[in-house]
């Protein structure tokens, strides 16, 4: 990433682009908070878009959408629920380039948490070695890696729902409302895991309704301290997100979407959710300390990669409750489904072996440096493939 990844983009977005300098995805949120808590300006306004949007490019932006995707520029807005500012709100005083420098590592560690969080779920402890192992190997795949070199937010929301799914089956069912409410500051990753959690709680109502008082309280509060930030913050909100479709439509839809098309994906996306939501029903008065629990949870965050405008491969933060159930049950996997695991997981690594041993030309538009991504989009669908393949062969 260091040595290949990133000198070449910066070349392509910088030196022969029309970037000025790359900064990720923290910036914008990050400036929109400033605005918001020093200045008490409404960070969704063209006049905070603009001002971001002059330290990215050099310019505003001002654009129509009825051109090819390939000409539209991505505007950069603050286009995230307003209560993220009370997440970022103790960076405002930070130098931006130290901020910049100490968000991986915050990443990272969010993503380490995730990984342990799943692994005591699963009640497997490997060896301290091994695990630290899977630890290395995950924050090192191309999807985390992207996470953090853009400093995307969707590590920190996969740890807290790893953090709340740890606090369900320990009872802690308040604690882990809290934690579910705080993950909706990205709430396209985490709409359907909350409709499993609903499901679950009205399975016995009676001892898990603290899970809805903990979620509903948290949300509402949020939404009130927004509300009070910024009076009408949904309606910028809900603009802002009807533009980032517009500007960001390449990226804005879902892999079904993308491969089936925008008709046909979306039948398809409708009946695999309704067909979901129904096998979840059947399931919703498991306990949660069992495996089907866990294989329920890890199908909803299967089906939000493969049916929501989740396509950037980051998210796919989302889908390591279900690697990781495959890993600690290997043995109940095919012999299809353990190659098929393993050229996953090791052609980046292959690839990125070879890139570093023999460098590409970095100074080209050429796109040999993606060559250790080029299989990411697939995870998951052969993810949902290895986990029915699994429970085929236990049947």
């Amino acid at each position: 990433m260091h040595r290949v990844l990133i000198p070449w983009e910066h070349y392509v977005n910088v030196t022969r682009g029309s970037v000025k300098v790359q900064m990720g995805d923290l910036y914008p949120r990050w400036v929109g908070t400033r605005e918001l808590l020093l200045h008490g300006r409404n960070p969704y306004s063209p006049e905070v878009s603009h001002e971001i949007q002059m330290a990215y490019y050099g310019h505003a932006i001002e654009q129509t959408y009825d051109k090819p995707d390939s000409e539209i520029i991505d505007e950069q807005r603050f286009a995230y629920p307003i209560y993220i500012v009370f997440l970022l709100a103790p960076t405002v005083h930070a130098d931006f380039p130290r901020l910049q420098e100490w968000a991986p590592v915050f990443l990272g560690v969010s993503v380490a948490v995730g990984v342990l969080a799943w692994m005591s779920i699963l009640q497997w402890r490997p060896p301290i070695v091994f695990t630290a192992a899977i630890i290395l190997f995950v924050v090192s795949s191309p999807q985390i890696a992207q996470d953090l070199r853009l400093r995307q937010f969707a590590p920190l929301v996969a740890s807290l729902l790893a953090l709340a799914s740890w606090c369900v089956v320990r009872n802690h069912f308040w604690i882990a409302g809290v934690l579910l409410g705080f993950s909706t500051i990205k709430p396209q990753m985490v709409l359907l895991c909350l409709v499993w959690f609903f499901i679950w709680t009205l399975g016995d109502w009676k001892n898990r309704w603290p899970l809805a008082a903990g979620f509903s309280g948290t949300l509402c509060a949020l939404v009130g301290a927004g509300e009070w930030l910024l009076p009408g913050w949904p309606r910028y909100f809900v603009e802002g997100l009807i533009a980032y479709r517009k500007y960001f439509h390449a990226l804005s839809t879902s892999p079904v979407r993308l491969i089936l098309g925008d008709w046909i994906g979306g039948i398809v996306s409708v009946l695999a959710v309704a067909a979901l939501l129904a096998y979840s029903w059947r399931k919703r008065e498991l306990t949660a300390d069992t495996w089907d629990f866990s294989h329920t949870l890890g199908l909803f965050f299967v089906a939000t990669t493969l049916v929501l405008p989740l396509l950037v491969p980051g998210n796919h933060v989302l889908i390591l409750l279900p690697l990781l159930m495959l890993i600690c049950d290997w043995a109940a996997l095919p012999i299809w489904a353990r190659c098929g695991f393993a050229i996953l997981v090791t052609w980046p690594v292959l690839v990125s072996s070879i890139m570093l041993l023999h460098p590409p030309q970095l100074e080209s538009m050429q796109r040999t440096p993606l060559l250790p991504s080029v299989l990411v989009l697939l995870f998951p669908f052969f993810a949902l493939c290895f986990m029915l393949a699994r429970k085929r062969v236990e049947s």
